[in-house]
C-alpha cells in the first residue's frame, strides 16, 4: 500500500513538473524575412550606414526606435530581412533601396542566405519560430501585376522553409497600404491588397491542412492596422498625418512626437504601431506555448493512468 501511495505520488508531482519545464522551453529564437518592416539594420550596413538616414532612423531601423521582432520576449532576434525587398528578385520583381540605386535581397533570396549561414540540423527547432512578413512592395513597383502571381511567389518562400521540417511558422499578410500617405487612398491598390490577403488565408488554410507537423499561424496585420485606423479612440493616435517627410535626400520633421503618430512618413509605421503588433503577437506566441504544455500534461496524464491501471 505504501508503495503504491508513494508512485501514485510521484506521478502526481510529474503531472506539475512537466507544465514546469515547459514554461522554460519557449522560444529563444526568431528568425524574420521581410522587408522593413522586419529590417533591423540589414540596409543600413548594406549601404555603408547611407540609409537610412541616422538620425532621425533609430540606429538603421526604417522607425523611430525598435520593430516589433525586437519587442516580443524572444532574447534571440536574427533579421534577414531588407527594406524594399521584393518576395522574389529572381522570378518575379527586383527590389531597390536608397531612392533605387541599391539592389536588395528578396525574400526568397533572404531563406538562402540563412541556409548558407546556418546548419539547420544544428538548430533547436522546437523553440525556433520563424516569420514571413511580405508587405506588398511589388504592388507598388508594379500596379499592374495580379494578386495570384503575388501570392504564389509568396507561397514559394514559405515552401522553402517548410521543406526544413520546421516547427514554427507566422506568416504576416498584407497592411493596408492604401491608407497610407504616400498611397493617397488608392482604391486600384485597396483592390489588390483585399484579393491578395483573401488569396493568402485560402492558401495558408489548405497548406496547414498538408503541412499538419508544423504549426503554421496567419497573423492578420491588415485588420490590426485598420482598427487602429478607424476606432482611433483606443490609441489616441494621429492616423492620417506623418511625422516625417524626405526632400532631397533629407528628412523634413514635421511632428515633435512620432509615438503619437501611426505612420512615421509616406511608406512607414511607427514604434508606437509596431509595439501593438509586438503586443499581438506576443500573445499568440503565448497561445501556442500554452497549446503544447496542455498536449504535453495531457499525455503524461494519459501515460500515468495506464501505468496504474497496468500495475495495480
Amino acid at each position: 500500500m505504501c508503495s503504491i501511495s508513494i508512485n501514485v505520488v510521484v506521478m502526481i508531482m510529474l503531472i506539475f513538473y512537466v507544465p514546469s519545464q515547459m514554461c522554460d522551453r519557449s522560444f529563444n529564437t526568431i528568425v524574420g524575412f521581410g522587408d522593413a518592416n522586419t529590417d533591423t539594420g540589414n540596409v543600413y550596413t548594406l549601404t555603408n550606414h547611407t540609409w537610412p538616414l541616422v538620425p532621425p532612423y533609430y540606429q538603421g531601423r526604417f522607425c523611430d526606435n525598435l520593430l516589433w521582432i525586437e519587442r516580443l520576449n524572444i532574447p534571440n532576434v536574427l533579421s534577414y530581412a531588407y527594406g524594399d525587398a521584393t518576395i522574389d528578385n529572381d522570378n518575379l520583381i527586383v527590389g531597390y533601396t536608397y531612392l533605387n540605386r541599391t539592389q536588395v535581397y528578396g525574400i526568397r533570396q533572404q531563406i538562402v542566405r540563412y541556409l548558407q549561414a546556418t546548419d539547420i540540423s544544428k538548430v533547436d527547432l522546437s523553440r525556433t519560430m520563424y516569420v514571413i512578413w511580405a508587405s506588398g512592395v511589388e504592388y507598388l513597383l508594379n500596379p499592374k501585376i495580379t494578386a495570384d502571381v503575388v501570392v504564389n511567389a509568396f507561397l514559394s518562400a514559405v515552401y522553402d522553409l517548410l521543406i526544413l521540417n520546421i516547427n514554427y511558422l507566422i506568416v504576416i499578410n498584407v497592411p493596408p497600404l492604401q491608407f497610407y500617405p504616400g498611397m493617397m487612398n488608392n482604391s486600384q491598390l485597396a483592390t489588390l491588397i483585399m484579393q491578395h490577403n483573401q488569396l493568402l488565408l485560402s492558401n495558408i488554410t489548405q497548406i496547414k491542412e498538408n503541412f499538419m507537423q508544423t504549426s503554421i499561424q496567419l497573423f492578420d496585420v491588415y485588420s490590426l492596422i485598420s482598427a487602429m485606423l478607424w476606432n482611433n479612440s483606443l490609441h489616441s493616435l494621429n492616423t492620417t498625418g506623418k511625422c516625417w517627410d524626405i526632400e532631397n535626400k533629407t528628412i523634413v520633421s514635421l511632428c515633435s512626437n512620432p509615438q503619437g503618430y501611426v505612420f512615421l512618413d509616406n511608406n512607414h509605421l511607427t514604434s508606437s504601431v509596431h509595439q501593438t503588433i509586438a503586443d499581438n503577437i506576443q500573445s499568440l506566441l503565448t497561445s501556442l506555448s500554452s497549446r503544447t504544455m496542455f498536449s504535453l500534461n495531457l499525455t503524461v496524464f494519459i501515460c500515468i493512468v495506464l501505468f496504474l491501471f497496468k500495475h495495480y
